[in-house]
C-alpha cells in the first residue's frame, strides 16, 4: 500500500487539475481555420494560387481578391504556388499574408532572330521559338519529323519511310520550303539523287535539318514574315534559324543517350487469300467479256485446298522483314571555367530499314564541337567545327523505290518469288517481269551506294568596345565542304517460268557508273551591334556586311560490261561506245549590306526598321543589286496603366504589324549572256566540213529576282503569367515579277532561229491565318503544359501572261491556262473531277434507259458504275463536264508533294514526381486523295485483290451471265470489277478511270505522331554510382491515325504518287526503348 503525505497529495491534485484545464486548449490547437491573402511583389492579388497542406491533398485556391480559407492543424506547413511564381512554404496561422516572388517570365527569354537576339517581350514580328525539350519530345533521327505539329505555320509532310530517305517536305505558310540557317551560316546540302544547286535553297533545306542531331540543338527560331528579309534573296519562304549548344561554366558534364527502335509500316492494304483472288479475277474477266486468262476449276480446287504451289504469296511479306531495327547513340561533354568553355558531341545512327535485303540500310556518324575562350577582358573567340558522314545502300537505281513498290503491287499471288522446283531461279512475278525479290538481291541485280561527307568550320571573334558602352564588333568567317559519291551497279537477271522452270527473258542490262559531287562555300561577315538606354527610351542598332563564295563541281562516268563482272570500278567493262563521261563546274557569289534599328519606349511602344542591299551573281550587270526594306511595329497594351488596372490578370497583350520586301532567286546563271550550241557541219567554198554553231535563245538581260512583299498582323497574349497564352496571325504575301515568257513568244517566226527571253511578268498571292494556344499549370507535384497549333493557307495566281493568248479544248485545259484569281490550296494546285451525285446504275434496265454518251458505247457499261452528270447538257460525257475541285493532291497525282490547306497539331507535356509523359498529335484537313482504280493498288490491273474492295457490285450468283438483264446483283460501294486493259476495256470509260466523288476521298486525318513515357531514377540511388541523373523511357511514333476508312490501308501522309499507283517506302510506326544518363 502506498502512503501519501499531505504535500504529495496536493501536488497530485494540482497535476490532475492542470491536465483537465489544458485538455480543451490542446484540443483547440489541433485544427485551426487559416484565413490569408496571397499577393505579388506589387501587392496585387494572385488569383487562383494553390494553398496545399504539405504531404496531403487538403488545400484551397485563392479567389479574385487573392483570399483563401483553409482548415488544418496549427503549425502545419502550407505550400503556396501559382503559375509564374516561386513556390513558398509557410507555417499555418490564423491570419497570413503571403508574398510570392515572380519567376523568370517567358517574356524575358531571349529569342534568336536574324543576325542577333531579342527579348520575347519586345518582338514585333511573327517569330516562333522551339525549346530543346519540345524538340526532343519526339524521338526521331530526322529532326524535321521532330518539328511536326509544333510550329504554327510550319507544314510538314513525311512522304516516305525508307532507311536514310529523310524524304520529308517542309512548307512554311504555304509559301514553300524555307531557308535554313545554322549558327549564322546558310546551309545547303544535296538530297539523295539530286545535285548541289546553291541558288535553290528549296531543293535542299529539309535535308540539312534532317541530318542535324536534335540532341545538339539549343533552340530553333522560325522567321515567318518580313523579319526573314534580312537574309535577302532566297528568304521569300521564311527562314529557320538553328542554334546549337555551347559550353557552360562548371565541372565537366557528360551526357549519354541511346534509342533502340523497332518499326512496322503504319498501313498496308490487306490481300485476300489466293482462292478469293482467283474467284475475283474470274469475275472481272467475265464482266469484261474477256475470253482468256481465266483460272480453271482445277486451279481453283488446288487453291481452295492449299496444295503445293497454290499456297498464295503475300508479296509484302516477301519483300519486308517482320520489323525494322534502328539505333541511335549520342555522347556529349561540356564544361569550362570563366576563361574557356567547351562542348563536344558525337552521334552514331543506324537504320536497317524494312526491306528484306542483305546490306541494305543507312549508317551515319556525326561530330560537333565548339570552344569559347576569353582572350582578353574585351575580346572573345568562338570556334565551331562539325563533321558528318553517312552511307546509304539501296536497290539499283533502275528500280527506284517508287518503281519497286509499283512492282510489288503488280506481283501476282499465284506465283512465288522463285521457281517452284528451283529456288535459285527467279520467277516472272508479274506481267512486266520485274521480280521484287530479285531486285532486293543486290548480288543479283545490283545496288546504289551513296557516301556523303560534310565538314563545317567557323570562327567568330567579338570585341566589346571599352570606349563606348553597348558597342560590340564582330568578325565571323566559315568554310564548308559538302562531298557526295554515288556508285550505281545494275546487273541483268534471267527470269524463268514459275511452273516449268523454262527461261523466259533477261531483264535489265549490266552497267556501272560513278558520280562525284563537291561543293565548297566560304562565308565572311563583319558586324557591329550597339545598344543604349536613356531613361524610358531603349535603342539598338546593327549593321553588317557579308559575302559568300561558292565552288561547285561534279564528275561522272559510266560504262557497260559483258558477261563477266569482277569489281565495281569504272575501269572494268567494255571498251566500246557505251563508255561515257561528263562533268561540270560553276562558281557562285553573293554579297549583302544589312542594317536594323529598334526602339521602344517603356517597353510598350515598339518599332523596328530593317533593310538589306543584296547582290547576286545570277543576273546581268545593272540587274544584280536590289534593296529590300522592312518595318514592324508593336504596342504592348498590357503595359498601359488603364489596362493593368482593368485587367490585372492579363500580364501580356501585344498587337503586332510587320511589312517588308524580299526577293526570290529565279532563272539560270549567266542567262544574260548569249549562248551557242553546236548545229551540225557545213561545207563551204573550200570543200572542208566546218562545224556550225547557233544561238539557242536570246540573252535575258532584263530578268532578275522576283519581288516578294510579306505582311502580317497579329497579337500575343498571356494570362496569369503563362496559365493561358497564345498568338494569332493573319498573313498575306504578294509576289510580282515571276519569270515567264512573253505573250508574243509563240508568234516568233521559225526563221528567227531562237526563242524570246523571259521577263519578270507573272504574279501570285498567298493568304492565311495561323494560331497557337497554350495552357500550363501544376497541382502539387503534378505539372502539365498543353499547346495547340493550327494553320490555314491558300494561294492564287493573280496574273499569268501566257493566259492572254492561250486556247483550250476542255475545262481542265481552261483551268490550267486561265487560273488567274482562282483560289486553290497553298502552292500545290488542285484537281478536276466529274460530278455524279452518288448515284449508281442498279441494273441493266437503268443502263438501257440512259441516253447520255459516256465516252464508250452503252453496251460497254455495267451495273454499279456511277452516273456522271452532263454538266453542259450536250448529251455527251467528256472533259467539258469536269469541274474544278480544290484540294492538295494534284501534284501528288503526278508524283509530287502534298500540302493540305489546313494543318494542326497538339503537344502535351506532363510530369509527376519521377514520371513524365509527352505526346504530339498532328493532322490535316480540307484535303482529298485520289484512289486510282486502274492502278496496281486499285483493282484495274487486277494482279491482287484487297479487302478494301470487297464491298463492290457483284452477281448474286457468280455463275450467271452479268449481261443477262434478269441477273440479280448485290449492291456495293465500288463499281463492278473490270480490267484496265483488254478487248472490253471498260476502265477506259470515264466512269472508271478519272476522278469522281467516290474516288476523290476526304483525306482529313489526325495522327498520334509521338508518345513518350519516362521515369527518372531516384538521385539517392544513382548518386551512389556516380550518375547525376538517369532516365529510362518508352516511346513510339505514328502510333494511331484517325482518318476515312478508305484511306486506312494506304496512310494519308504517304507519298503514293496517287493512291493505287505504288508510291515510295511506307511510313514507319516505331516502338523505342531509350536511356538518358548524366554524369
Amino acid at each position: 500500500m502506498i502512503k501519501m503525505n499531505k504535500s504529495s497529495l496536493k501536488r497530485l491534485v494540482s497535476v490532475l487539475c492542470g491536465f483537465l484545464l489544458l485538455s480543451p486548449v490542446t484540443f483547440a490547437q489541433q485544427t485551426i481555420t487559416v484565413r490569408g491573402k496571397v499577393i505579388d511583389p506589387d501587392k496585387q492579388p494572385v488569383i487562383g494560387a494553390a494553398v496545399i497542406q504539405a504531404g496531403t491533398t487538403n488545400g484551397a485556391a485563392t479567389d479574385i481578391n487573392g483570399n483563401f480559407t483553409l482548415t488544418c492543424p496549427a503549425g502545419a506547413e502550407l505550400e503556396v504556388s501559382s503559375i509564374g511564381y516561386e513556390t513558398v512554404t509557410v507555417k499555418a496561422a490564423t491570419n497570413l499574408t503571403i508574398t510570392l516572388a515572380e519567376t523568370a517570365s517567358e517574356l524575358d527569354e531571349s529569342v534568336v532572330v536574324g543576325y542577333g537576339t531579342q527579348k520575347k517581350a519586345s518582338l514585333t514580328s511573327a517569330i516562333a521559338n522551339i525549346r530543346e525539350e519540345e524538340l526532343t519530345a519526339t524521338k526521331s533521327p530526322d529532326m524535321t519529323a521532330s518539328l511536326q505539329g509544333k510550329v504554327p505555320g510550319l507544314l510538314i509532310h513525311q512522304k516516305s519511310g525508307g532507311a536514310g530517305d529523310f524524304d520529308t517536305e517542309l512548307n512554311l505558310r504555304g509559301y514553300g520550303e524555307p531557308m535554313v540557317v545554322v549558327d549564322g551560316v546558310i546551309r545547303t546540302a544535296p538530297r539523295r539523287g539530286s545535285g548541289f544547286g546553291y541558288g535553290s535553297y528549296s531543293n535542299s533545306s529539309s535535308a540539312v535539318l534532317s541530318q542535324l542531331n536534335p540532341e545538339d540543338i539549343e533552340s530553333i527560331s522560325v522567321l515567318k514574315d518580313a523579319s526573314a528579309s534580312l537574309y535577302g534573296i532566297g528568304s521569300q519562304n521564311g527562314v529557320i534559324v538553328v542554334t546549337t549548344k555551347k559550353g557552360t561554366i562548371g565541372k565537366p558534364n557528360v551526357r549519354y543517350s541511346n534509342t533502340l527502335s523497332f518499326g512496322v509500316p503504319t498501313a498496308l492494304p490487306d490481300e485476300v487469300g489466293l482462292y478469293e483472288y482467283m474467284l475475283a479475277r474470274n469475275e472481272m474477266l467475265t464482266n469484261t467479256r474477256t475470253t482468256s486468262g481465266f483460272f480453271t476449276d482445277e486451279e481453283l480446287g488446288h487453291a481452295k485446298a492449299g496444295d503445293r504451289g497454290y499456297e498464295g504469296t503475300n508479296w509484302h511479306e516477301v519483300v519486308m522483314k517482320p520489323f525494322s531495327f534502328q539505333q541511335n547513340h549520342t555522347l556529349s561533354v561540356n564544361g569550362g571555367n570563366n576563361q574557356t568553355q567547351y562542348y563536344l558531341s558525337t552521334r552514331f545512327n543506324e537504320d536497317q530499314g524494312i526491306l528484306n535485303g542483305d546490306d541494305l540500310g543507312y549508317k551515319a556518324f556525326n561530330f560537333q564541337g565548339n570552344l569559347t575562350t576569353k582572350i582578353t577582358d574585351h575580346l572573345t573567340a568562338v570556334y565551331q567545327s562539325s563533321f558528318d558522314t553517312n552511307k546509304r545502300v539501296g536497290i539499283s537505281t533502275s528500280n527506284s523505290e517508287m518503281n519497286f513498290y509499283y512492282y510489288v503491287g503488280l506481283a501476282e499471288p499465284n506465283q512465288g518469288p522463285t521457281v517452284l522446283d528451283n529456288p535459285s531461279h527467279y520467277s516472272e512475278a508479274n506481267y512486266e517481269q520485274w521480280n521484287p525479290a530479285a531486285i532486293l538481291d543486290i548480288d543479283t541485280m545490283g545496288y546504289s551506294k551513296t557516301l556523303m561527307f560534310t565538314y563545317n568550320n567557323s570562327l567568330d571573334i567579338k570585341y566589346e568596345a571599352p570606349f563606348l558602352k553597348g558597342l560590340i564588333l564582330d568578325a565571323f568567317a566559315s568554310f564548308n565542304i559538302n562531298q557526295r559519291q554515288t556508285n550505281l551497279l545494275d546487273k541483268a537477271v534471267d527470269i524463268y517460268d514459275y511452273w516449268s522452270d523454262q527461261f523466259v527473258i533477261r531483264k535489265g542490262e549490266s552497267k556501272y557508273s560513278e558520280t562525284w559531287n563537291k561543293r565548297q562555300q566560304l562565308y565572311g561577315k563583319l558586324q557591329a551591334n550597339y545598344s543604349h538606354r536613356w531613361g524610358n527610351h531603349n535603342f539598338t542598332g546593327m549593321f553588317a556586311m557579308e559575302t559568300r563564295l561558292g565552288w561547285n563541281s561534279n564528275i561522272n562516268a559510266s560504262r557497260k560490261y559483258g558477261e563477266f563482272f569482277t569489281h565495281d570500278t569504272i575501269g572494268q567493262g567494255l571498251n566500246d561506245s557505251t563508255q561515257k563521261n561528263g562533268g561540270s563546274r560553276s562558281d557562285t557569289a553573293t554579297a549583302g549590306y544589312i542594317a536594323r534599328l529598334t526602339y521602344d519606349y517603356k517597353g510598350k511602344y515598339l518599332v523596328e526598321l530593317t533593310g538589306r542591299y543584296d547582290g547576286n551573281y545570277l543576273y546581268a550587270p545593272g540587274q544584280r543589286w536590289g534593296f529590300f526594306p522592312a518595318y514592324s511595329i508593336g504596342w504592348r497594351v498590357s503595359e498601359e496603366p488603364f489596362f493593368k488596372n482593368t485587367f490585372p490578370w492579363i500580364n501580356n497583350f501585344k498587337f503586332r504589324w510587320s511589312d517588308g520586301q524580299t526577293g526570290g532567286a529565279q532563272g539560270s546563271a549567266y542567262a544574260w549572256q548569249l549562248g551557242y550550241t553546236a548545229s551540225g557541219s557545213y561545207v563551204l567554198e573550200s570543200g572542208t566540213p566546218t562545224s556550225g554553231y547557233a544561238n539557242s535563245s536570246a540573252a535575258e538581260t532584263i530578268v532578275s529576282w522576283n519581288h516578294v512583299r510579306m505582311s502580317d498582323f497579329g497579337f500575343d497574349f498571356e494570362i496569369k503569367r503563362g496559365l493561358i497564352g497564345g498568338s494569332v496571325d493573319w498573313f498575306w504575301r504578294n509576289t510580282t515579277g515571276i519569270a515567264a515568257s512573253s505573250i508574243y513568244s509563240n508568234k516568233v517566226p521559225d526563221f528567227y532561229g531562237i526563242s524570246l527571253p523571259q521577263y519578270n511578268l507573272n504574279s501570285s498571292q498567298n493568304v492565311g491565318i495561323d494560331l497557337q494556344l497554350s495552357h500550363r499549370n501544376h497541382i502539387a507535384d503534378f505539372n502539365y503544359r498543353i499547346t495547340a497549333t493550327a494553320t490555314f493557307s491558300r494561294s492564287r495566281q493573280t496574273y499569268i501572261a501566257s493566259a492572254e493568248t492561250a486556247t483550250f479544248g476542255s475545262h481542265q485545259a481552261f483551268y490550267n491556262s486561265f487560273s488567274e484569281g482562282r483560289w486553290s490550296n497553298a502552292r500545290n494546285g488542285s484537281y478536276y473531277e466529274w460530278e455524279n451525285g452518288g448515284e449508281q446504275f442498279h441494273n441493266w434496265a437503268e443502263i438501257n434507259d440512259y441516253s447520255i454518251y459516256t465516252g464508250k458505247a452503252v453496251n460497254n457499261m455495267i451495273p454499279g458504275m456511277y452516273k456522271i452528270e452532263d454538266r453542259d447538257g450536250n448529251g455527251v460525257i467528256n472533259s467539258m463536264d469536269q469541274y474544278y475541285s480544290w484540294g492538295s493532291s494534284a501534284n501528288a497525282f503526278m508524283g509530287g508533294g502534298n500540302n493540305p490547306p489546313l494543318q494542326f497539331g497538339l503537344m502535351i507535356f506532363m510530369n509527376y514526381k519521377s514520371f513524365d509523359l509527352n505526346a504530339t498529335f498532328s493532322g490535316a484537313g480540307l484535303d482529298n486523295k485520289f484512289i486510282s482504280l486502274s492502278g496496281p493498288y486499285g483493282y484495274g490491273y487486277f494482279r491482287k485483290f484487297y479487302d478494301t474492295y470487297v464491298d463492290h457490285y457483284r452477281l448474286a450468283d457468280g455463275y450467271t451471265d452479268p449481261f443477262d438483264p434478269n441477273s440479280q446483283w448485290i449492291e456495293g460501294f465500288w463499281p463492278a470489277l473490270t480490267t484496265a486493259n483488254g478487248g472490253y476495256n471498260t476502265s477506259d470509260n470515264n466512269t472508271y478511270r478519272y476522278v469522281q466523288p467516290y474516288t476523290w476521298i476526304n483525306a482529313t486525318y489526325l495522327r498520334l505522331k509521338s508518345l513518350e513515357i519516362g521515369y527518372t531514377l531516384p538521385r539517392n540511388l544513382t548518386g551512389k554510382i556516380g550518375i547525376k541523373s538517369a532516365r529510362m523511357y518508352l516511346s513510339g511514333t505514328n502510333l494511331l491515325t484517325f482518318c476515312n476508312k478508305l484511306l486506312k490501308p494506304y496512310d494519308p501522309e504517304r507519298n503514293f504518287g496517287w493512291i493505287g499507283g505504288g508510291g515510295g517506302a511506307p511510313i514507319m510506326k516505331t516502338f523505342s526503348l531509350g536511356l538518358n544518363l548524366n554524369f
